[in-house]
Parts: C-alpha cells; structure tokens; sequence
C-alpha cells in the first residue's frame, strides 16, 4: 500500500502496511463552511464520519470567523456541536499524510499534539479549502490567476456594537496571499493581529468590539483540478448543464489590491474596468463534476478549491454556496458507498432527488444580470443605452454598499447597465441585434466630444473597430474634448489603453511606448487631482500596466525587435512605486514581457503551473 506525504515541499510516495486507528465510511477534513455540513450531512444519511479540524471549532468563517449575517449563529453552533457528539471529531489536528492502493484512497493520516493516527475511509471528503489531499496524493493543482498565479487576499471578522445598538461586521484587508511559506502565514496573521489592536483603540469611544475573529479568512488559495472547471466566461454566456447541483446569483466580487486588473481575465476586466459591474450580480450554475477531483477514485473536493476558475470563483466563494457543495458532497459520498462506484461513475438521476431534497437545487435570486442594490433593471433597448451613455460615468458603489431592497437606478448604475447590454449583445446577441446596437452607438460618436469615449468604449465591449480612431485620439490628448477629467471617475484614457491592446491596434504602438518611457507621468498628471485613484502612484501604475500590456500583445501579434528592446529598456529605469503596506508595483511592471522570446510570465500556460505541486501542505 502506497503512504503518500509531503517531504521538503515535495509529494514523495513510500510503500509500507497501515494500521488504522478506526475505520470510517466517511472522512471529511477540514470542517469550515463546507466541510461543517459535508460531516453533519454525512451522519445524517447514516454513514460512519470522522472529521478533521486543525482550528478548535466547526463552521469556519460563519463561526469563528465572525463573518454571519443574518443571525441564527446560536443555532448553527447547536447543530454542529449535536453532530460532533454523533460522529467523530478530531480538533487542532492536520492532516500530513494519505493512504492509495492503486487509484482510490483507503485511509488518512494526522497529526495532532504530536502523535500521528492513521484511520481509514472508504471516501474521503477534502473540505480543506487548499487542496491538502490532492497535493499530498502528488495530483496536479492550480494556484491563482493564469498571468502570474497571484490569488485574491486574505481578511479577518470583526464584529462591532455602534452607539445606536446596532450589530455590524468588519473587514480587516490585506493584500497577503495564504500560498508561502509557514513564515509568510504567521507574518500575515501578525499583522492582522497587529491592526485589529489599532483600530480598536481608534474606536473605543465610538463602538465596542464584540467578538474578533480566531481564524484569517482566505478568500482563495489553491484549487483542485476537477473532472470539469467553470469560468466567469460559462456563468456570463449562460451555459445550460445537465447535471446542475446548485444555482448562484452573486457578485464578482474579486478583490485586486491595488487595481492591477490589466493582469486578470478579459471577463474581470470587461466587469470591473470597462462596465464598472461590482454591485451588480449575475447567475450561474454550478456542475456536479467541480466536485469531483481528477485521479482518485473517491475524493470529492467541496469548498473554495474545487472546480471554478480564478475569475468565477470571485463570486462563488460565499458561505450559502460553499455549504451547498458540503451538502453535494455529502450526497454523493451515500450514493458512492450504496453502489460500490467511483466519485465520476454516480449516477446524477439517483443524485438528482438527493439535491432537490436537501434543497441545494433551489432557484438562484434571480436569473439573470441586475443590481444588488435593489433596483431590477430590464433589458436596455438601443435607445436606452445611447441616453445612459449621454452621461459622465462616474464609479457604481461595490456591491457591499448598496442598500439592499431600495431601488437605487443612479445614473452610474444605468451607464454600467448599458455597457453590460453591449457586452450581453456581444455573447448572445443575434447578428441583427448586434448590428442595429453597433450602428446605433457609431451614430453617437461624432454628436457629442464629450461623450465620445463613452460610446467608443461601448463598442469596444462589441469588438468593433470604428471606436480606434476615437480611442487614439483620448490617448493623444488625454484630458482633450473627448476624454473630460471627471472626479472620482474611472478614466476613460485607461479604458482605451487595454482596448487598443486587445484590438492588436498597431498604429498605436508609437503613442504606447511614449507613455512608457515618460512612466506616464503626462498621461496621469490631471488624474491626480480628479482623484481617480488613490494616489499619484496607482494613477501611474493603472497607465503604465495597461500601456505595457498592450503593447505585448500588439508586438506579439506584429514583432519588432527595436520596439521591443526599447520598451524593455524603459522598464528597467522605472523607479520604486511603493504604495501602502510597503509592496513595490514596479516589480509587477517589469514581470511584463512584451516578446513571446523573453516571456517570463504565464500568458501562454493554462492556469499558469497547473499540472505541478504547489507548495507544502
């Protein structure tokens, strides 16, 4: 029988003979928001369950997280603490080891108090949120965004009691990922720590601080290769599955420190930097092989970790949808251990009523793009968007923010709607639609300077090529006629630097490269005043990330050497640009390789380092 471990931060296998502890039907490890219902689903479906818990508590962020809203948090701690004394939990233990024969799981082994048990399992339920059994069975993984592997940060709960009596949460952001080193954690929660302090003693007179998170909320680490893998790009062309497990309705709610979208997915970008879509939500239909790992016959992957891409998984990481995959997998493990198959092999027919049961297969919020702030917006015909887009638009608040139940309809959320109806015609519309939507949006652009880039953006959206003459233009004469300095406003210069990139737009090459080797110091000045950004440095980090990638992908698609070497050369001089928690962006410019020769990055890989381990457990 094979022991598989991790050994130096490597998966080694070493043949030896087990002898288990206790036999279960059912190991679940990790027990947060997913891994909590995977257990008590588990017991309730009559099977023998242990779970496994490096924390001291069950439920995750909606427990010991001080991430819950909505009350009933008593009655969930109830619940778990009934079903622990059902099954078996094993607390501040982790797992370091796996027991294989051939291409199934037999048994798990852990740590805790510095003694190691080994027990065994006929399915094993991996709710750890990172992958821990995957990477000790040596399976291929995948970290992060495509570009450099870079995951969204991590954060800590707060709860705090305002002067009015009112219960509200916070969040303590930083822009460390959870991925390193055992160092790089402890340094990260330190300074969680260290903040918490702060802002407690900066608001004792104000409010009282209820109760403080034990655990760092993660919102992403790595994930597992699954039998299928979801994008933002399925959920947004509303792919039809036949074997759905549950339906969502969420934001995109990624969070990018410091702004650095040019490196994140088209889709991520058309939401956040073209349309400005964060409050609003879309749906999407989540499948049952995202829980299904790839080469293990009985490990199913709930959690944060299974099988959505970087960008979908911005908005299904939420605690309703990661206990719906908990409850899925729990299902599935019944069905799995009644007819004797593997994980792939279950018959969604039989697992089907399971779901409708269990209620995971309860329709979305709605079904379709529109406000979370409470306003219901209805398909936008050509007229509408041409008036939304007659407008300066400013920034929609994220999603967060909004009220929810009072209809908000700003002139910021009806410009983001009729960007989003462009980008809508774009993936689904029929050729008339997007025709007659085109048309109606050229017709605009000579009307009125001021609203020009407004409506060469929008046919960016639908990847017409009349926006270019436009979109160089602002880039010409950034705070011209056609490109007004709007305060607080997302630029409109920014938005015609990744769009002429995407459109391979050579005849802009000469205007990119000048922006490079000034550092954008032109081409942000008046920006600064207009607070478009938090600072003088973001302002430049946001030109020169956009200029640089776009020429990569113009001289990749048209090479020229001297171009290249001089754009290169331009990135080397770029001094320090150290913004808030003393991270340096200029490193993150200079990973921009503008040749196919020297690309350094992870442009041309799926998911960047997919197929090799990642890290230690």
């Amino acid at each position: 029988m094979d022991l598989c471990l991790v050994v130096s931060g490597k998966a080694v296998v070493r043949v030896a003979e087990p002898s288990f502890a206790a036999a279960y039907d059912v190991v679940v490890v990790g027990l947060g928001t997913a891994g909590a219902e995977a257990f008590v689903q588990s017991l309730d479906r009559g099977l023998r369950t242990c779970g496994i818990e490096k924390s001291t508590g069950m439920g995750g962020q909606g427990t010991i997280g001080c991430v819950n809203f909505g009350g009933g948090l008593l009655a969930l701690l109830k619940r778990y603490e009934e079903a622990a004394r059902k099954g078996t939990v094993v607390y501040e233990a982790v797992v370091v080891g796996v027991w294989k024969e051939g291409p199934r799981l037999v048994g798990v082994r852990y740590l805790r108090n510095g003694q190691q048990m080994d027990v065994a399992a006929k399915v094993v339920i991996d709710a750890s949120g990172n992958a821990t059994v995957p990477r000790l069975c040596g399976l291929p993984v995948r970290q992060g965004r495509p570009y450099d592997g870079v995951m969204a940060p991590c954060a800590r709960g707060e709860t705090w009691l305002n002067p009015s009596g009112a219960v509200h949460p916070t969040y303590r952001n930083y822009p460390d990922g959870l991925a390193g080193s055992a160092e790089t954690y402890s340094a990260t929660v330190t300074k969680l720590d260290a903040a918490r302090h702060e802002n407690w003693r900066s608001q004792s007179k104000r409010e009282r601080m209820l109760r403080a998170s034990l655990i760092v909320n993660a919102r992403e680490e790595t994930r597992v290769v699954t039998e299928e893998i979801l994008t933002l790009k399925d959920a947004l062309r509303e792919r039809v599955y036949p074997n759905p497990i549950f339906y969502a309705w969420e934001p995109e709610d990624l969070p990018v420190f410091f702004g650095d979208h040019a490196f994140e997915s088209e889709e991520v970008q058309n939401w956040k930097v073209l349309c400005g879509l964060p409050m609003f939500g879309y749906p999407s239909t989540i499948t049952y092989g995202t829980l299904v790992a790839k080469g293990v016959d009985n490990l199913l992957v709930p959690s944060k970790h299974f099988g959505v891409a970087h960008d979908l998984g911005g908005g299904l990481r939420m605690q309703n949808e990661m206990r719906k995959t908990g409850i899925v997998a729990a299902c599935a493990a019944s069905l799995m251990l009644k007819r004797g198959c593997a994980a792939r092999e279950v018959p969604y027919a039989e697992l089907r009523p399971l779901l409708e049961k269990a209620g995971t297969l309860a329709p979305a919020r709605k079904n379709r793009m529109n406000s979370y702030s409470g306003y219901e917006f209805s398909s936008y015909s050509p007229e509408q968007v041409v008036a939304a887009l007659h407008q300066d638009i400013m920034r929609t608040n994220e999603w967060w923010q909004g009220k929810i139940g009072v209809a908000s309809n700003s002139p910021a959320e009806q410009a983001a709607y009729a960007l989003w109806t462009c980008w809508k015609c774009r993936l689904s519309g029929t050729e008339a639609e997007q025709r007659a939507l085109a048309d109606a949006l050229a017709a605009e652009l000579p009307k009125n300077p001021r609203d020009a880039g407004n409506f060469a953006v929008a046919l960016g959206l639908m990847e017409d090529a009349r926006c270019l003459p436009v979109l160089r233009e602002i880039v010409v004469r950034p705070g011209g006629e056609k490109d007004p300095v709007v305060r607080r406003a997302y630029p409109n210069r920014i938005k015609a630097l990744l769009l002429l990139g995407r459109f391979h737009d050579i005849a802009s090459v000469p205007l990119l490269k000048a922006i490079v080797e000034d550092g954008a110091m032109a081409f942000t000045r008046d920006l600064v005043s207009a607070q478009a950004f938090a600072s003088p440095t973001l302002c430049r980090f946001q030109a020169l990330s956009y200029a640089l990638c776009a020429l990569r992908d113009i001289l990749r698609k048209y090479p020229d050497p001297r171009v290249a070497q001089e754009v290169k050369a331009a990135q080397a001089r770029f001094p320090p640009m150290v913004v808030s928690d003393g991270v340096d962006l200029v490193d993150r410019l200079k990973s921009v390789r503008v040749t196919k020769e020297d690309d350094l990055c992870y442009n041309n890989a799926s998911y960047g380092k997919e197929g090799t381990f990642l890290g230690t457990v």
